[in-house]
């Protein structure tokens, strides 16, 4: 529980700004000059006082970075993961998800809009898989605030995505991530980089077990190998023109 605390508390800092610098510089910055001041003799206080301060400052200056260092979550993946992966490929085959449908994540890795590339975690977010069998994950960032003092950056706000098909995905790994008071069923996908980047990690966590395994095998049914799939049915298809819509059509043309 407090190290999925300390990764949301030490994200939510990075997040957010005051004075276009952000909470968790201005909290180093504390962690700095408090003890300083207190050695040097800028005010009264005891030699005990003053250790304790600052070992309480390397403290959070140490936690600080550790989660930094973790991209602020850690994933685990779970002893069992080959099973559930068996039983997510056998339930893709016998019923995929439909093209076009969503299904609510919280999701963690880089996402992308206008030319801007952006890391985020556990932001909520729909997946969804085209008819082509390409998967895309949509986030959107909202206006927030922390502690009273800092604000997210408008820059940030909206729509974010990633896309990414079938053929590029490494590896597919069941866990649970560490984020917040309480872990959540989670999957780790390794992503293959473009010539000039590095694989990637992007993680999904969800409300249930359910979920999760009707992402994993959503994300199973078209791994390259699997055979005598049945063909994914489009959420959202085409209606035929009807002799009443044509003749509608032809009166607002007139």
């Amino acid at each position: 529980m407090f190290e999925g605390l300390l990764y949301q508390f030490v994200y939510n800092l990075e997040r957010h700004w005051l004075f276009n610098i952000r909470l968790r510089h201005w909290l180093m910055v504390v962690c700095l000059i408090l003890p300083a001041t207190m050695w040097l003799g800028f005010w009264e206080t005891t030699r005990l006082a003053a250790l304790l301060v600052t070992l309480g400052a390397v403290g959070v200056l140490a936690a600080t970075w550790w989660a930094v260092r973790r991209h602020f979550a850690r994933f685990e993946e779970h002893g069992d993961a080959e099973e559930i992966a068996k039983r997510a490929e056998k339930q893709s085959v016998a019923s995929p998800l439909p093209a076009m449908s969503k299904i609510r994540v919280c999701a963690t890795g880089f996402f992308e809009v206008g030319g801007m590339r952006r890391y985020f975690v556990e932001t909520p977010a729909d997946y969804t898989t085209f008819e082509t069998g390409e998967h895309c994950i949509m986030i959107q960032v909202p206006f927030t605030r922390f502690l009273l003092l800092g604000k997210s950056r408008k820059n940030e706000l909206g729509w974010w995505y990633t896309f990414f098909q079938p053929s590029v995905i490494h590896s597919i790994a069941s866990g649970c991530l560490y984020f917040g008071p309480h872990p959540r069923p989670a999957l780790r996908l390794e992503i293959a980089g473009t010539d000039d980047t590095e694989d990637e990690s992007l993680y999904l966590s969800f409300e249930d077990e359910a979920s999760r395994s009707l992402v994993l095998a959503d994300l199973k049914y078209d791994t390259p190998g699997l055979r005598q799939r049945p063909q994914r049915r489009n959420l959202y298809p085409a209606q035929p023109l009807t002799d009443e819509d044509a003749r509608r059509q032809g009166q607002d043309h007139k």
